[in-house]
């Protein structure tokens, strides 16, 4: 019985490191649908708004320009401090209880991805957005602010590299999940088992 608990903690710990890899890739990802999403959406609003952009000139224009290269510029580090948290991504937790990996929680919701990172998702957009508020190029129709931080109100369409490694992510952690009802299951029997020792050795 400890055997069978050892390889089973071995498997749960395996399929840890692969989901952490598959982790590491949805970052990388992550951080080109950002770039790619960013200047997407500042050059939507300037051809949406050629008045604005008339009145604000080249001198009203460079500032705001040099902010959102900043912003690019710095893509990296604000996806990583948002998306790699482990409050985030179940599978780092230390627990080896069933009901901390419930089944499903990563399962993609349509082209936006599961529940559990959209919001944080949308926060990588947030700097830009103050940025747009900020400057007239956009309006609180597209933005909301909520616990002090401005968010875009619309779902966002991941990229197909995104959806393909959440998609392996969410296979990969329902199987952690069996495997951890197992591991639970051979410690209540286990359990059981030294109940029994103890009472027959009286």
């Amino acid at each position: 019985m400890v055997r069978d608990k050892k390889e089973k903690r071995f498997e749960i710990d395996s399929k840890k490191i692969e989901l952490d890899f598959l982790r590491q890739q949805f970052l990388v990802e992550c951080k080109r649908f950002a770039a790619k999403t960013i200047e997407g959406k500042i050059r939507g609003a300037v051809s949406s708004n050629p008045e604005t952009v008339f009145s604000l000139g080249k001198e009203g224009l460079s500032p705001i320009k040099d902010k959102v290269n900043h912003l690019l510029d710095h893509i990296s580090d604000q996806v990583e401090e948002i998306m790699n948290q482990d409050e985030l991504w179940r599978h780092t937790r230390d627990s080896l209880a069933a009901k901390d990996f419930p089944e499903d929680l990563y399962l993609p919701a349509g082209k936006e991805g599961p529940r559990i990172l959209a919001e944080s998702i949308q926060k990588i957009l947030s700097p830009l957005g103050e940025i747009l508020l900020t400057h007239g190029l956009d309006t609180q129709k597209n933005w909301e602010s909520r616990e002090k931080t401005i968010l875009y109100r619309h779902p966002l369409e991941w990229s197909k590299d995104m959806i393909r490694i959440m998609d392996q992510y969410h296979e990969l952690f329902n199987e952690l999940s069996k495997l951890i009802r197992e591991y639970e299951a051979l410690d209540v029997k286990n359990s059981g088992n030294d109940a029994l020792e103890l009472w027959d050795s009286i």
